[in-house]
């Protein structure tokens, strides 16, 4: 739906002649009508005080306009204008993360309200009614930045006169629950459990750091040197290819000895053609589909391992922790997987407890033998 936005008109002031006379004439819009008036003739009134007719005039029009038009609704302004203005920066996966999640967590409780009624005491209202309800603090805090970057636009492009969002705060939120990771002792059993090809993606998961829609969208020709080299270009989300999730450039990836073997003869089973889908449907003209790949081919498998937890995004961290305890540079290590040093240490990295057991020994003793 398009919506028809007027916005403040000027008027026209022009000069006309009326039989022998130069008038002074304003040509303007009342609704949907063209008007003009005759402010006077240009021999007894000077442009400046025109100007000032012109402007009484128009004022009094638009404040008429703004009382009688009906108010602009939070949900509608988000789907006419905020939607549209946004997609063009977003990456397919983020818009569709995004648009779901300001439709299900924002429009859904905020979308009949006027825009003008949002003041800062109700949407911090609304942030807490999110955290006693049990949502975590990632999922408050991005509804506190979808909030402020709508906001942010409404106030720019004229509907309110200032963005109420900017005092907002996250309240305090549920726990979550340690994310979990593979232990160094589990990754064997992890990987026996799996067929062959499922053994080579969980490779190029826990040891290279790909992410699974990178792993699906790989092709013969990104694999060189004897695999142990790969080129990511490209990415599958949602069953369509898009670039790169954090970079949309080329990446080179290493492949250590053990995963480049296990690629190597998997690659004997690959089409030759330098555009084959290295891990094909049934159809071979197209990638396997994640939710597929977990649900028929790695869960089953898991199951009697009791390792079903073990999703793609533990493989994920489990990369990143178990780098980070053999002691791998952080900022290799986030090069590698395709994001920031400040996330793979944040969000991705969980130390051992073995290793925090050796850290507190560690400062123990420098502290009581000292």
């Amino acid at each position: 739906m398009t919506r028809k936005r007027n916005r403040y008109q000027q008027g026209s002031l022009q000069i006309r002649s009326h039989g022998d006379r130069k008038m002074w004439v304003l040509l303007y819009r009342d609704g949907q009508s063209k008007r003009y008036k005759t402010l006077g003739p240009v021999s007894e009134m000077t442009k400046s005080k025109a100007q000032r007719e012109q402007a009484q005039i128009i004022a009094e029009i638009e404040s008429k306009r703004q009382s009688t038009k009906e108010p602009l609704k939070f949900g509608a302004f988000v789907e006419d204008v905020v939607l549209p203005f946004m997609r063009p920066k977003w990456k397919l996966s983020t818009q569709t993360t995004t648009e779901n999640a300001i439709r299900t967590h924002l429009i859904d409780a905020l979308g009949n309200n006027p825009l003008q009624v949002l003041t800062p005491n109700l949407l911090q209202h609304f942030l807490l009614e999110k955290a006693e309800a049990g949502c975590s603090e990632s999922i408050v805090a991005h509804c506190r930045w979808n909030l402020s970057s709508i906001m942010r636009l409404a106030a720019a492009e004229g509907h309110i006169e200032r963005d109420p969002t900017r005092a907002l705060y996250i309240p305090k939120c549920t726990p979550v629950s340690d994310d979990r990771v593979l232990e160094i002792n589990q990754v064997p059993t992890f990987l026996c459990a799996l067929e062959f090809r499922e053994r080579v993606i969980a490779h190029l998961a826990i040891f290279v750091g790909l992410r699974p829609g990178e792993i699906l969208a790989l092709q013969r020709r990104h694999i060189k040197d004897a695999a142990t080299r790969i080129i990511i270009e490209q990415r599958i989300y949602g069953g369509d290819i898009d670039v790169p999730k954090t970079d949309s450039s080329k990446r080179v990836v290493a492949v250590p000895p053990a995963a480049a073997a296990l690629l190597r003869e998997w690659m004997t089973l690959v089409p030759e053609e330098e555009g084959a889908w290295m891990f094909a449907s049934e159809n071979p003209d197209t990638p396997l589909r994640l939710e597929n790949l977990w649900r028929r081919h790695f869960k089953p498998k898991l199951e009697p391992k009791g390792l079903e937890w073990a999703t793609f995004q533990v493989l994920r961290r489990t990369h990143a922790s178990l780098g980070h305890d053999a002691g791998i540079d952080p900022k290799v290590a986030a090069d590698q997987r395709g994001h920031g040093i400040g996330v793979s240490l944040d969000q991705y990295t969980k130390s051992a407890f073995a290793k925090k057991m050796g850290a507190a020994n560690q400062l123990e003793k420098a502290v009581l033998s000292a």
